[in-house]
C-alpha cells in the first residue's frame, strides 16, 4: 500500500517548486548562484549597460580598432573572445531532451510499469499452471513465496538505494502467489477471476481518468487518510492469520456475519479497495511531481512498484468481496 519511502521522496521533489523566498518557483527557475555567466557583460540584465560612466580611454581605443560589437573585426588578436559569437552558438545549438539529461519522464514509468506487469503476468500463468496440476503443493509454495515478497517489499522500501532487481524478483514471485490463490479461488467459485480482473482494471480506470480530469486530487489528508488505513489493514491481516492459523478465533465466520444484511468481510473488503484507490491517487501525483521536478530517471522504478502493489491489493480485496457475494447466492 502506501509506501513510506515514496512519501518521503515526493516531499523532496515537493520542497523544490519554491524559491528561497517562499515562492513558487516557475519552471525552468534556477537560483541567482546557478545562473549561467551573461555573455553581454554586467550583473544579471543581459541587456544593461556597464556600471561604468563610460570607458576608459585604453578600453575605448581597443573599442574602436575592434570596429562593430556584433562581429569578429578583421585582424583580430589572436585569442581574441568573441563572446556574442559563443552566445549565438550556444543558442542554436539543440535543446537536449528527457532522456539525455537523464531524469524521469511519464514514458519511464509507463514502460516499466508495462514490463514489471508482463512479469506479473508470467509468473501468474506459472502458479495457476501448478495449481490445476496440484493445487496442495501450488498453495504450499504460494505460502512461503509470500514471506519472500514481503522481505523483497520491505527491502526495497527501505533501502537507501533504488533497486530495480530487487524490482523485477519482486514482480514474478508476487505473480506466482497471484496464479496460486487466482486458481485456488477459481476452483471454489467458476468465473471469479475473470470478473475480479474486469472489476480491477474499471476501478484502475476510473480512477486514472478522474485523477487525469482533476475531479481527484492529491492532498495532505488523502496522504494520512491513506497511511493510516494501510497500516491498519496490514495489521489486521496479521492478527487474522494468527487467530486462525491458531484457531484461537474463527476468522470465516467472524467475515460472515450479517450487518445490517451485508456480510462483514463484504464491508470491510469495501473499506479495504477504497484505501488502495487513495493510494492510487497518491501514486499518480508521486509521478506527477517526479515529472515536473525533473527527477533522476531511477525514480521511475519505485513508482512503478508502488503502483504495481497498489493494484494487487485491490485485485485481492476484489476477488475476497466477489467470493462473498458468490458463496451467499
Amino acid at each position: 500500500m502506501a509506501n513510506p519511502v515514496m512519501n518521503s521522496i515526493v516531499k523532496d521533489w515537493s520542497a523544490q517548486t519554491t524559491t528561497p523566498a517562499g515562492y513558487p518557483a516557475m519552471p525552468g527557475y534556477q537560483p541567482a548562484s546557478q545562473q549561467a555567466h551573461n555573455p553581454f557583460g554586467g550583473s544579471t540584465n543581459p541587456y544593461g549597460a556597464p556600471e561604468e560612466s563610460g570607458p576608459s580611454g585604453a578600453q575605448a581605443g581597443r573599442a574602436a580598432d575592434r570596429g562593430p560589437v556584433y562581429g569578429v573585426p578583421q585582424g583580430a588578436p589572436a585569442g581574441y573572445d568573441d563572446s556574442m559569437a559563443s552566445y549565438e552558438a550556444m543558442m542554436n545549438a539543440p535543446a537536449a531532451d528527457a532522456v539525455d539529461r537523464g531524469v524521469m519522464t511519464y514514458d519511464d514509468v509507463v514502460v516499466k510499469s508495462l514490463m514489471c506487469f508482463g512479469l506479473l503476468l508470467v509468473g501468474a500463468t506459472a502458479g495457476w499452471m501448478t495449481g490445476l496440476v496440484a493445487i496442495g503443493a501450488a498453495m504450499m509454495v504460494a505460502l512461503a513465496a509470500c514471506a519472500v515478497t514481503l522481505g523483497l517489499a520491505l527491502f526495497i522500501q527501505f533501502s537507501k538505494k533504488v533497486r530495480p532487481g530487487a524490482i523485477v524478483a519482486y514482480s514474478l514471485i508476487e505473480g506466482f502467489v497471484l496464479g496460486a490463490l487466482s486458481c485456488a479461488f477459481e476452483a471454489m467459485f467458476p468465473g471469479i477471476v475473470v470478473s475480479a480482473v474486469l472489476a480491477t482494471l474499471v476501478v484502475i480506470g476510473v480512477t486514472l481518468g478522474a485523477f487525469t480530469m482533476g475531479f481527484v486530487r492529491n492532498s495532505n489528508t488523502l496522504t494520512r487518510v491513506a497511511g493510516i488505513g494501510s497500516v491498519a489493514f496490514f495489521f489486521y491481516y496479521l492478527a487474522s492469520l494468527f487467530l486462525s492459523g491458531t484457531g484461537l478465533v474463527d476468522m470465516t465466520a467472524v467475515r460472515n456475519t450479517p450487518i445490517f444484511g451485508i456480510p462483514l468481510g463484504v464491508i470491510i473488503g469495501v473499506l479495504a479497495v477504497f484505501i488502495g484507490v487513495l493510494c492510487l491517487v497518491r501514486d499518480f501525483d508521486a509521478v506527477k511531481v517526479g515529472v515536473a521536478n525533473n527527477v533522476p530517471e531511477k525514480y521511475s522504478w519505485l513508482c512503478t512498484f508502488a503502483i504495481m502493489t497498489d493494484v494487487i491489493w485491490i485485485y485481492l480485496e476484489i476477488l475476497r468481496i466477489l467470493s462473498y457475494l458468490m458463496r451467499r447466492n
